[in-house]
């Protein structure tokens, strides 16, 4: 039985890597996560809830990560990163997995560091056109990286990398959803708006969205309002009672293929897989980036968009629900534009990433140690 452990922040590469090797039975996968959204919050995170509804297996790590904003929880999220350290040492040395292969973020490096202490080969893939500041510790550690996007490569030593695209779900194309509510909502005839911070949310566009509600009443609008409930987000959403608005604390991934395609305009951040999806399904979208994003990754990432022609960027600085609802009616106005243009910039991707990387990690398993 060959055992891989996975890791990181970034839930929908992951998923599509479970997807890619699920059916293999001598293979047994480990999820390396956090069990609840954010510090301080008792929410279950969306990759426990994702990642529980597979065949891996999924492992509590408790560790933390430097803040860029001081709050409240900033000293626990310091003192937790020794812990992580300590656990994941732990449960790699009980596991013994064959390979590790992270996805980002501040949840995966001690996975990778503590994997390398114990002569267990690590990979990574990274989302970003900007690498986030895990993959560039993470690199120093692991033995091949996968980038999404070319311009990713001068940031990491060229004999290690290899440019794939990103790992798309499978769920991500599909077209019916399997939650009845979402799916009666989806039936109706009029132009529908896919709301979206994420994962967790975004208060920032979930505040915009309340604000601007009523002058949305010619849309269908289901909003992805995040798993956290930061600010009583999602409380305050799931009172409104308007019938063309339904609310949703996270979208699972049976769920999130049908949403896609009948949405005509998608409204959210721009991380490197909501774009990768956006990208790859020609969506039209409009990206309010996240400004303190690590070295402006989530900007370069909407740019990507808005130089193809698909999107329309709004720094979050001059975004108010005035110019939100400007740039939802110069999308519609000119909206055999944009399709053509997404429809063309997708047309450019490419779409086996996740075969590249199971190979990988199957001649990894099965060929390269036998020869």
């Amino acid at each position: 039985m060959k055992k891989l452990v996975l890791c990181g922040g970034h839930l929908s590469p992951a998923l599509a890597v479970i997807e890619a090797l699920g059916k293999k039975a001598d293979i047994k996968i480990f999820f390396f996560g956090r069990r609840h959204a954010t510090e301080g919050h008792n929410n279950l995170s969306a990759e426990y809830n994702e990642i529980t509804a597979t065949n891996a297996t999924f492992v509590n790590i408790i560790t933390g990560r430097l803040q860029r904003k001081f709050s409240t929880h900033t000293i626990w999220s310091l003192l937790k990163i020794p812990i992580g350290f300590v656990e994941s040492f732990y449960y790699l040395l009980k596991i013994r997995p064959d390979m590790v292969v992270s996805f980002g973020s501040y949840q995966s490096i001690p996975t990778v560091v503590c994997a390398w202490l114990l002569g267990i080969k690590s990979i990574a893939h990274e989302q970003a056109i900007i690498p986030g500041l895990a993959t560039k510790i993470n690199a120093r550690f692991t033995q091949k990286i996968f980038l999404t996007w070319a311009e990713s490569a001068k940031y990491f030593n060229g004999s290690k990398i290899e440019v794939v695209g990103n790992l798309t779900r499978g769920a991500v194309f599909s077209k019916t959803p399997r939650d009845e509510k979402i799916k009666i909502f989806l039936s109706a005839d009029a132009k529908k708006i896919f709301v979206t911070g994420g994962n967790q949310g975004s208060h920032f566009i979930n505040k915009i969205i309340f604000d601007i509600l009523p002058k949305l009443s010619e849309f269908k609008i289901i909003h992805q309002v995040g798993t956290t409930n930061y600010g009583g987000d999602l409380d305050h959403a799931k009172k409104i009672e308007q019938t063309n608005y339904l609310p949703i604390g996270f979208i699972a991934s049976e769920n999130i293929g049908a949403i896609f395609n009948k949405a005509d305009l998608v409204i959210g951040r721009s991380g490197a897989n909501t774009v990768w999806e956006l990208a790859t399904l020609a969506k039209i979208s409009i990206l309010i980036p996240l400004p303190h994003a690590a070295a402006g990754e989530q900007l370069q990432n909407a740019q990507l968009l808005e130089h193809a022609g698909s999107a329309v960027v709004i720094l979050q600085k001059n975004a108010t629900g005035d110019k939100l609802r400007n740039s939802i009616d110069e999308i519609y106005k000119n909206q055999k534009k944009y399709q053509k243009n997404a429809n063309d910039f997708s047309k450019k991707l490419p779409r086996d990433g996740v075969e590249k990387i199971k190979k990988y990690i199957i001649d990894d398993f099965y060929v390269r140690k036998d020869n």
